[in-house]
Order: structure tokens, then sequence, then C-alpha cells
């Protein structure tokens, strides 16, 4: 697959030694030590570039979970009871009431909130629950998207996967790693909601990418390159080549809005600090998209077979039955859907 220009010129940060052995005996603690874990972890200097020393442990262990989470929802026979109760349980975390479950999952998470309030001011951890509430609360809708019947297209995909694949919560945590907060007249900027947006779009489309051919494979259709060949008939090539341009047309336009952004902080009259910290928003969302994509190209063609563990939830994930590929009706991508 290409990568655009700014994934092309991207300069990680150093994750240093002593950060990743704190991740690594973190997710041991919890048994999810394993390379396809531990190689989440390695993310975390690519979409945060300027990560501040102090914050890079609890990045990794943020990403180490994130893999541990989504490779259960994401394996077949998770059922929705359970994942709705796992979902819930963590939510009682963030309320803070007792969650009642012993899955690692739930352990983990109830870890990485004390660390987070341990870490960050309370205007921060307002809203990056919401973020966090979002992420769980979406994981049965995800799964409900295998059945033949459930109508979806592109603009509804993009708009799910928005809480569903955590986009929202991770460009957020940008702030987590650079220990810039951003207050919430600042965050809300029209200009900086619509580059979150278009930021989350280009994650998500170099996702699908690099995992179509593996979701065809192992017959999940949730996909844009498989709904693309399914409804306009396509190869599988010239079906990669539109969900390719359309991760290059939101590439652009993401950067586009940096000059937007300006405008609009000249038409609200912002003071230097509130502008210097929209463009540490700006930064925060070109940083992710371009990380994810020079990253995912060296990692994800390696990242094939989920990693679930028996204990991430009150029951073990029972093994894919049948095989058989789910059908499902939505309309043809628009070109440049859900702006």
């Amino acid at each position: 697959m290409k990568l655009t220009s700014p994934a092309r010129n991207v300069t990680p940060a150093t994750l240093a030694p002593e950060a990743l052995t704190a991740c690594r005996d973190w997710a041991r603690r919890f048994g999810a030590d394993t390379p396809r874990h531990l190689r989440y972890a390695t993310l975390v200097p690519w979409v945060h570039p300027d990560i501040v020393p102090e914050r890079q442990a609890i990045l990794a262990n943020i990403y180490v979970f994130y893999r541990v989470y989504d490779d259960f929802n994401d394996a077949y026979g998770t059922d929705f009871a359970t994942s709705r109760a796992l979902a819930n349980a963590m939510i009682d975390v963030l309320d803070g009431r007792e969650p009642g479950s012993e899955a690692t999952a739930v352990r983990m998470f109830e870890d990485l909130w004390r660390q987070h309030g341990e870490s960050a001011p309370a205007t921060f951890l307002t809203r990056t629950a919401a973020h966090w509430r979002g992420y769980f609360a979406t994981q049965t809708h995800y799964l409900a998207m295998r059945k033949p019947d459930y109508p979806w297209n592109l603009d509804d995909y993009l708009s799910l996967r928005l809480d569903n694949g955590g986009l929202h919560l991770s460009i957020s945590q940008g702030e987590l790693a650079n220990g810039r907060y951003i207050p919430t007249h600042v965050y809300r900027l029209s200009s900086l909601t619509a580059m979150r947006r278009l930021a989350s779009y280009c994650v998500i489309l170099t996702n699908d990418l690099h995992s179509a051919v593996r979701d065809e494979r192992n017959g999940d259709h949730r996909n844009p390159v498989a709904q693309h060949m399914r409804h306009a008939g396509t190869t599988r090539r010239e079906a990669e080549e539109l969900v390719q341009g359309l991760l290059f047309d939101y590439t652009d336009l993401l950067h586009g809005h940096v000059a937007h952004l300006e405008r609009e902080c000249d038409l609200l009259e912002l003071g230097p600090e509130d502008r210097a910290l929209a463009r540490v928003g700006a930064t925060n969302c070109v940083n992710h998209a371009a990380g994810y994509e020079a990253w995912a190209a060296r990692n994800e063609p390696v990242m094939d077979t989920l990693d679930v563990r028996a204990d991430v939830a009150p029951r073990a994930v029972q093994p894919r039955p049948g095989g058989a590929k789910a059908q499902v009706r939505t309309g043809r991508p628009n070109r440049h859907p859900a702006l």
C-alpha cells in the first residue's frame, strides 16, 4: 500500500528501555505480556512523537490494553451478553462503582484508570472518561455488524468506528502523552473537531487496507474494501485503490484544516496561550494519522492472528463456528462520506 507524504516523513520518538520494561512487567501481572500485545506498545512513539519521558509507560500500558480488549471483541464466538457485561463492568469503574468482576480486562482497566488519576488534571479525566465510555459501550454494535441483515454504509461504518475503534479516545490521549492539556473552549473549536474526525478516518482506512485480506479469510465483511467489491462488482485491486484514494483525500483535508484553525482563532479573538494549545490539538491529530500509517506499514502485516486470553472475560471465547461468510446490504460508498 502507498504511504501518504506525511506518513513517509514521520520521525518517531525514542521509547525508553525502562518504559518498555515497565510496560512488560505491568502486562505480565495480567498474563498479557505476549509478543502481539507488547508489539502494540511500540505504536506509542509513532503516534505521540512529542511524548514526555514520564508518560511513556502509561501510554504503553494503554496500548497493550487496547490490544487485549480489541482482540477479545474481534474474535469469532464472542457473544453479545459477555461483551456487554465486560463493557458495563469497565463503565462501572469509570463511574466509581464496584465492577463486580475479576475478569482480566476489568482488572487491567481498573489499574489503568488509577494511573490516569495520578497523571492528569480533572478536566482531562472528565473528557477522556466520556471517550472511554463510548469505546466500551459500542463494542456490541460492532459485533452486530456481522449479522447478514445489519444495514450499514460507509457513513455509518466510519461514524461507529470513531467510538468503537477508540479514535476519539486515542487522539485525546495525545494530551496525556505530551502533558499539554487543552481547555474545553479550545477543544471544541469546530476546526479541531473536524481535524479529529478526519484523523480518525485516516486511521480507520489505514487499518482496513491492511486487514482486508485477513478479514476476507475470516469471513468478516466489516471492511469498506469488501463492501465495495461486493456492491460495485469490482476487483480487490480496484476496491483497494478506491479506499486508498479516500485515505489520501482525507489526509489532504486534514492538513488543509490547519489554516481553517488559524482563521477560527482570529475570529474568536483567542489569546496567545489558547492559540498555542489549539495548535497542540491540531498537531496531535496530524501526528496520530501519519504516525499510525507509518507504524502500520511496518507492523500490521505481521499482526495476523488474534491473541485472546482465556480469562479476559467471564467466559472463554469459543472457536469460530462454521466459517460461512456473512452477507450484508449496504450502499455504494460515497467519495467523501460523513464529513
